[in-house]
Parts: structure tokens; sequence; C-alpha cells
């Protein structure tokens, strides 16, 4: 997800603190595909301001020094009421990072207090799964089709994204997300990323507030020209060993919506990509986003497959972006062209494919947006579910007012960033968390690493 305008032209913003304030800064162009679906490919929304048991087990490493014994064994999150809430995230969002990155250390998590977090409960099983011997990381893994954490233990992706890095989002941890992905900004230091990602003790989205970290670096979004896709590639190189201290509760994305549609290129750099950072020592799961901005209908279906079985470590799971080029005709949601494709024969055909793909985006609906669309997000979520799909929903925190706020004409979830009722949220962002059947709070479960 970028923000960019449809067909001809993008924005892509990279936000920037100074001092307290946040400013975005953005430009580029992206010149119209000549096919139909690929003309609708280009989403945008618009934001004003940034505000175990083993088989095989592997040997102690750096990365379970770091986190031995800061959260192996969590307390149950409670709900904390308005007011410590407030407190716990007051002042600046760089304030609430500083610390000392070398070693990490996972703050213990806050209790939570209004009762209604019941489904933070350990996950139940039959059975725990053992890593498979080829795998050689301590993180999460891939085995016959399903993720695991580092004990065995299914983990279903069900999340928001959240796209300002630069701006606390103290509501998430109520909205009971499992996994957050983040737009991280490469500009900084890796100890600086890896220290917003850890977060601080009550903060959602985080490792401290329980979460899955799904970070992706977004330079590449909407391109591809592959001497810029290898450039990302160089600087996760560059930050290996800062990235690895948080491998056990990351699943790393190399790119967002970086790629040409139906392309061998989008197909072949990418195994080239996964080749280089497991050489380098990266063994965490590794998040492939399909190309044609996210949207392709064919990447995953046609070439993930192969991606995945060039993996040594066969630990890759594929992102899949659902905006304006899909149609839902049985769900009363038609397209505007004749060759839409149907979103629920597109998720049947991920589903055959054996591998494990997460809805990585999806907004509104409503027909809103660069790259509107009818279908409505308990849609696309009821038949992620009926798929055995992931799914994270764009964005907690697309603010499309000035203010850093959000109301019902834009992506945003979080009017304020806040979530202490209802009234917090816009319509998108009530149907995301509270809806009874489809909302994170009906299916959303922590990894049981947390516990």
């Amino acid at each position: 997800m970028v923000h960019r305008r449809p067909a001809q032209v993008f924005c892509f913003c990279i936000a920037a603190v100074v001092a307290t304030s946040a400013t975005s800064a953005c430009s580029g162009t992206l010149e119209a595909p000549s096919e139909p679906v690929a003309q609708r490919q280009a989403h945008a929304h618009t934001s004003t301001e940034s505000a175990a048991d083993e088989l095989d087990p592997a040997p102690p490493s750096a990365t379970d020094d770091v986190f031995a014994g800061a959260d192996d064994e969590l307390p149950p999150i409670a709900d904390d009421d308005a007011e410590s809430s407030e407190s716990a995230h007051a002042g600046s969002s760089e304030s609430a990072h500083a610390g000392p990155t070398d070693p990490v250390a996972v703050p213990a998590p806050v209790a939570v207090a209004n009762g209604d977090l019941t489904s933070k409960a350990v996950p139940t099983s039959a059975a725990s799964v053992a890593r498979p011997s080829y795998n050689h990381g301590v993180g999460f893994f891939v085995r016959d089709g399903k993720l695991y954490d580092s004990n065995g233990d299914e983990f279903r992706v069900r999340g928001v994204n959240k796209l300002h890095w630069d701006a606390s989002s103290p509501g998430l941890l109520k909205s009971r997300a499992n996994a957050t992905r983040w737009t991280i900004d490469f500009k900084q230091s890796a100890e600086k990323n890896v220290a917003l990602l850890l977060g601080a003790p009550g903060q959602g989205g985080t490792i401290a507030g329980q979460s899955v970290v799904i970070p992706g670096n977004w330079d590449g979004t909407c391109k591809d020209d592959p001497a810029l896709f290898r450039q990302i590639v160089d600087t996760w190189l560059a930050q290996v060993a800062s990235w690895q201290k948080l491998e056990k509760r990351m699943i790393l994305n190399i790119a967002n919506e970086w790629g040409p549609s139906d392309s061998t290129l989008w197909r072949d750099v990418y195994k080239e990509a996964i080749g280089k950072l497991r050489a380098a020592g990266y063994h965490a799961t590794i998040s492939v986003t399909a190309g044609g901005c996210g949207q392709d209908p064919a990447a995953i279906v046609k070439y993930g497959r192969e991606i995945f079985e060039s993996d040594p470590e066969q630990n890759v799971i594929f992102d899949q972006h659902i905006y304006g080029v899909y149609q839902d005709v049985a769900g009363a949601a038609p397209g505007k062209y004749d060759d839409q494709p149907e979103l629920a024969e597109h998720f049947a055909a991920l589903a055959d494919t054996g591998l494990v793909v997460v809805v990585g985006e999806f907004g509104p609906g409503r027909d809103i947006g660069p790259s509107p669309t009818r279908i409505d997000p308990e849609r696309v979520v009821e038949l992620a579910e009926r798929h055995g799909l992931g799914w994270l929903a764009w964005a907690w925190d697309d603010n499309n007012l000035a203010g850093g706020t959000s109301d019902d004409a834009g992506f945003g979830m979080s009017i304020k960033g806040a979530y202490e009722s209802s009234a917090d949220l816009t319509v998108f962002g009530r149907t995301v968390v509270e809806h009874p059947s489809w909302g994170l709070k009906a299916l959303a479960r922590s990894a049981s690493i947390f516990h």
C-alpha cells in the first residue's frame, strides 16, 4: 500500500520526524499499464498527516540469548481503563522508543483491563508440529501448507497494517490484532526500527503488545525495476545482525507491491533475493507480495510454488492485495469491467496452490479510493476464512484528515489512533474489529509464543 493517485501518478510518502512534528514528502510518477486490468491495479488512499518440540533442534543462537527469559512465559493480557491507556502512550513516538538497542530485551507486556480480551488465551491445538529438519530458524516456519510458530502451534495471521511508524497507535492493543504489518522507514537506523517493533509495555502492534510484527520496505511500491528491487534486498542484507534479533516473532516482508504482473521477472528476482537472504543468515519466514501493485491475480497462482521450493528452508508465505481489480458478483459487488476476476474463485485458486497465503491488504469497499471496489471488508474476511487464508486490513492509521485523524471517507480504521469504544473507530474499523462473525475480536488469536 502506498499513497498514490489512480492510473498515472502515485505519491510515495516518507514520514519524517522533526522534533515532535511529522511531515510527509511525496513524489513520483507511474505510467499507466496498457492492459485494462493492470490499469486498475494502482490503488491509493490519501493521507494528509503522519502522526517446539523440534525434529532436529537448531543450536542455541544469539537470537535466543537476546530474548532469554524476556517473554517466553508472558502473563495473560487484561484490559486497562481509558486513563491508564492514555498515560501509557503520552509523549512523542520518538521518546516512547528511546533506550538501549544492544542487547535488545522485550519489555514485559502491560495488563489491559476492560475484561474483553478473552481471545488472547493460548491457542488450542491437537498436537504441536515439529520444525522440519531443513529449517534452521528459531521463529515461524511453514510445513505442509500451514504456518507455525516456534512452539509448533499453527498460527493464522489476522491483523492490520500500520502506516505511520512515527505515530503511536494506542488502540491497537485492544483491537486484538495478532499481527501488524509495518511500513518501515529505512532511512532510519536499523537499531531504531528494531526498537520501534519491539515496542514498550502496553503498546499495541508491537512485540511487547503480543503482536507478530511484519516489517516491510515500501520503496519499490508499484515499480518493476529489478535494480531498485536489488537495492531493497541489499538494505536487508546490510542490516541482518539487527533484524535477526526479532526472528522468533517476525515475518519479513521483503518489498511491498514490487514487480510487473504475470511475469517471470517477478518470479526470478524473488528467487534470487531469497537465496541471498538465506545465505546472509536470515532464517525468518519471508513474505512475498504479488506484483502488479500487489493485486496481480496470476503471480502467486502461477509462480508461487516455484518461489517456495527455491527456498532451501521452504519458509515462504505469500501476500495478495485486494482492491479494485476484483469483483464479487455472488456477494452483490459486481465490477465495472467484464474482465475482472471473481474474488471467491481467486481465493479458491490461491488455496489450491497449497501455499500459505495472506490477504495482506484490503480496504473499506464502498466504492471509494482510486482503486475503488464495492466488495465489503467483511466479505473479504469471510472468503479468506472459508479458504484458509490469513488477512491484514489496510490500515489502522491511514489518516485522510488533518491532525492525523480519519473519517469514513478514507481508509483509516481508528479516528485518532485510540480505541476505547466503538465511537473511536470508523465504519471500516468497527467492521474489522467488532463484526460478530468476521471481526478481529471474534477470530484473532495471539501466537502461542507470547504465553
